[in-house]
């Protein structure tokens, strides 16, 4: 039977956050996150095409594209991949019509689907700055945010050719990872030297949290203050989550739109 307390601890923080540096959950391994100064969103646009995987509510879209609380301001759009589980061209070009502050950095196969799905472009090309799969950080600045990206392959065989960037990214002194779909392999992590300088937050697919390698992945080479899991199915994995509360009894696994971790 799964640990009750252990499941709770997302409403807990829910319940406990401030909006001075947080990070709360959207829908699958889409996460906004909100410092005294900069807003950026990474991988929360999409809609219900992978019934397995929670999508944001109609609500939030609705919020999201008329700027409503708290989604006035939106600095930065990451996006790790172009699986409609985590991006969907059409409506992250409603959404960056919408928010014309916006800068989105994604993979250049993102950039490109967009393109390809939408007429007059001029205005939203300028901002689109897509990131060409390299195997070593890219340096960006946007925004007066620092962001630093790497090519990381995506997990299964299938997806070999889907271009999968993870994310480090500054922001008023903090340093929050998003893996997007990395594959569970230490080889790709070792030259990244992840941990050096320390991360504050690490946002990781919950199955690294459970099985090897990703385990020896998080222990060793990331080593985060804080950790928190997502890509969590909507019909639930309650063997896999008493795995991650013996092996990482502190993480916080998101579940449910609107969950919120402090940092």
């Amino acid at each position: 039977m799964p640990n009750l307390k252990f499941l709770l601890i997302p409403l807990i923080f829910s319940f406990t956050a401030s909006a001075q540096h947080s990070i709360s959950y959207i829908a699958n391994e889409g996460i906004f996150i909100q410092s005294e100064n900069k807003s950026i969103l990474i991988d929360a646009i999409f809609d219900n095409y992978y019934e397995t995987y929670a999508s944001p509510s109609e609500q939030t879209i609705q919020y999201l594209n008329a700027k409503e609380h708290p989604y006035q301001i939106v600095d930065l759009l990451l996006v790790t991949h172009a699986h409609l589980d985590h991006f969907n061209p059409e409506m992250v070009s409603k959404f960056l019509k919408s928010h014309r502050e916006t800068e989105l950095v994604c993979p250049k196969q993102a950039v490109d689907s967009i393109v390809k799905t939408q007429e007059n472009m001029e205005l939203l090309i300028p901002r689109l700055n897509g990131v060409e799969p390299k195997a070593e950080w890219n340096a960006l600045f946007l925004k007066g945010v620092s962001v630093h990206t790497a090519y990381v392959r995506h997990g299964g065989k299938q997806n070999y050719d889907v271009d999968n960037q993870i994310y480090l990214i500054n922001v008023d002194g903090k340093k929050i990872l998003h893996l997007g779909d990395a594959e569970m392999d230490p080889a790709h992590f070792a030259q990244l030297h992840l941990s050096k300088p320390p991360i504050d937050v690490a946002l990781i697919p919950y199955w690294f949290l459970a099985y090897p390698p990703g385990i020896d992945i998080v222990k060793n080479q990331i080593k985060p203050n804080k950790l928190v899991a997502i890509h969590y199915p909507k019909v639930g994995d309650p063997k896999t989550l008493e795995k991650i509360r013996d092996n990482f009894p502190n993480a916080v696994v998101f579940m449910k739109e609107g969950e919120m971790v402090n940092f």
